[in-house]
């Protein structure tokens, strides 16, 4: 699985739940329904260009795979959006995401070693430059390019990281339960709550460990206006690959 650059993305606040011109709009547009949607998402349309369009609580967050395209989404389909404000039809312009951040864990089920969490902010001017370096999935990566590419990233961009050394890992496993899930959900909500003290982000995507949404739910309380994505394969995007490389960093005995 290679590293790959986000796509372009736009996001839609809304208080407003009218939404049905929009879905009919997008219809009549060669939009086609995605059943069952992302699981961050009430429901999410996709046309030919590979433009996704989801509503996730009241925001709407469309991703296409050049800004053109997301403009050109704009500036067809805004007007059908519901306004929350004075203007008739369709509301603010949305927010054009240029940072995302990404969190991702190592150590998980290896009792032997530390528990390491990541969260890293990565501008997407930078993703091409990332690429460019080798940044990938740690998993692939020999301990070496780990610890260049940890060097590199820390030096450039805001993150922030938890470590659990082998010797407290049960104590923190009994305080949640006994259950790892829990423990690495308490592990991302910090470091992203952490991260967005030092840069406010929009969207943050994490590797996804568990189907019901642990991070996110854990995170509503405190930072409602967070799109969290925990999805699968999450070390394609960038930011979630930094975050990857330095978990593993942070996790890794050194001499």
């Amino acid at each position: 699985m290679g590293t790959e650059r986000s796509p372009a993305i736009r996001i839609y606040r809304r208080a407003s739940t009218r939404f049905g011109p929009l879905r009919e709009l997008l219809v009549r547009h060669d939009f086609h329904p995605v059943s069952p949607p992302d699981a961050m998402a009430q429901w999410e349309f996709c046309d030919d260009r590979r433009t996704r369009v989801l509503l996730c609580a009241s925001s709407l967050l469309v991703e296409a795979e050049e800004e053109f395209d997301a403009d050109e989404f704009d500036r067809r389909h805004r007007l059908a959006l519901p306004s929350d404000h004075d203007i008739p039809d369709g509301g603010e312009a949305p927010l054009r995401v240029t940072l995302v951040a990404g969190s991702d864990e190592a150590g998980k089920s290896e009792s032997d070693r530390a528990m390491a969490v990541a969260a890293v902010a990565l501008p997407m001017e930078f993703e091409e430059d990332a690429i460019a370096r080798g940044l990938r999935d740690s998993k692939t990566c020999a301990a070496q390019e780990i610890a260049e590419l940890a060097e590199w990233i820390e030096s450039r961009f805001a993150f922030c990281t938890r470590v659990i050394p082998v010797s407290e890992r049960e104590q923190e496993l009994r305080a949640h339960g006994g259950n790892e899930s829990r423990l690495l959900a308490s592990m991302h909500a910090d470091c992203l709550r952490r991260l967005y003290a030092l840069e406010e982000f929009a969207i943050a995507r994490v590797d996804r460990f568990a189907p019901n949404r642990p991070v996110a739910a854990a995170l509503a309380s405190t930072h409602p206006q967070l799109l969290v994505d925990e999805c699968v394969r999450g070390e394609r995007f960038p930011a979630v690959a930094a975050a990857s490389v330095l978990a593993r960093f942070h996790a890794t005995p050194r001499a």
